[in-house]
């Protein structure tokens, strides 16, 4: 196979929360390429309701062409998926988990028929700088910024003033230093920055000897440092339930993420995303006619090991029982 002939791979990295599903809808919105995306766990990704033309239990395809598969089974799987989709794709996007080294999954692009692209890794604009001071996720972060090729400093506007905005790109350069930044809001990444030639010619200096030393440096695991819990949802929750939920989060909670029917007080139910990253939490309400009314329920939150009590968001969602 030529060079010519080879997959381009974009890694998509970065802390929970920084916006990488924003990324990755933002991408796909925007392009005019096909692309192919992987993605850790369909429960971590949220595709927009318009873009999703049909469903199947390992892959979704997107009405501009592209398609979208998980890596539940592995990435040899996924990657089959993809090149027996019919149409070879113009290019991969891998979505990291929120608490991976971009680096490890960055090594694929040295396998046959790839080749890496660039390494994108988002940072939350207002909580970057106190998660890499964090004593449990610190390692986490500052191994995810080391390994980018671009940062794209997201929810830049939730900072207080345009030198608090210089300060921490400069900050972040520091970390970073081979890397170019750029600040967005919603993840809005101009498209020729993202897949311009720039990111290209810095990702071409990654040997994979290189690439797989990084990786090793990476001394914990997500299962190490981190626990998750789980509750699908059968029956709408009372939103007075949902606010204390996000009012009195164990202090170890590092994400928080729900697609919950939520009853109000005059018996009415709607589909609710509630999220918790940090302090910042929200319950946006979604569009009756969205495809959010037939989705899986389900809320997941992810702490740090040790600091979740057994079956606590179970018991928080259904406090009567």
């Amino acid at each position: 196979m030529t060079n010519d002939q080879r997959i381009p791979i974009t890694v998509i990295g970065g802390y929970l929360g920084a916006g990488k599903t924003t990324l990755v809808n933002h991408i796909l919105r925007s392009t005019d390429e096909r692309i192919a995306v992987i993605v850790n766990d369909f429960g971590e990704i949220s595709i927009d309701e318009d873009l999703i033309a049909a469903a199947d239990s390992d892959k979704l395809t997107l009405a501009n062409g592209c398609i979208c598969c998980s890596l539940a089974e592995g990435f040899a799987a996924a990657l089959s998926t993809v090149r027996t989709a019919g149409v070879p794709p113009a290019r991969l996007l891998i979505e990291a988990s929120g608490v991976a080294d971009p680096n490890q999954i960055a090594a694929y692009g040295h396998t046959p028929g790839l080749a890496l692209d660039a390494v994108v890794v988002l940072a939350d604009a207002e909580q970057v700088r106190r998660q890499a001071n964090d004593r449990w996720v610190a390692d986490t972060v500052r191994i995810q910024l080391a390994a980018a090729d671009l940062v794209v400093v997201n929810k830049i506007d939730l900072l207080a003033a345009p030198e608090d905005a210089d300060a921490l790109c400069d900050w972040l350069a520091a970390i970073a230093s081979d890397a170019t930044l750029v600040r967005v809001n919603r993840a809005a990444v101009p498209m020729d920055v993202i897949f311009g030639p720039e990111l290209r010619e810095h990702a071409a200096g990654r040997s994979p000897s290189t690439v797989a030393s990084s990786a090793r440096a990476a001394h914990d695991t997500a299962e190490d440092v981190f626990e998750s819990q789980t509750v699908e949802l059968d029956a709408p929750v009372p939103m007075p339930v949902i606010e204390a939920l996000l009012a009195d989060l164990p202090d170890g909670v590092a994400r928080l993420k729900g697609l919950v029917p939520v009853s109000a007080s005059s018996g009415d139910v709607a589909i609710y995303v509630v999220q918790a990253v940090g302090t910042r939490t929200s319950i946006d309400r979604q569009p009756a006619d969205s495809a959010a009314s037939t989705s899986r329920w389900a809320i997941s939150v992810i702490a740090h090991k040790g600091t979740l009590p057994p079956d606590w968001l179970r018991s928080r969602l259904q406090p009567d029982c």
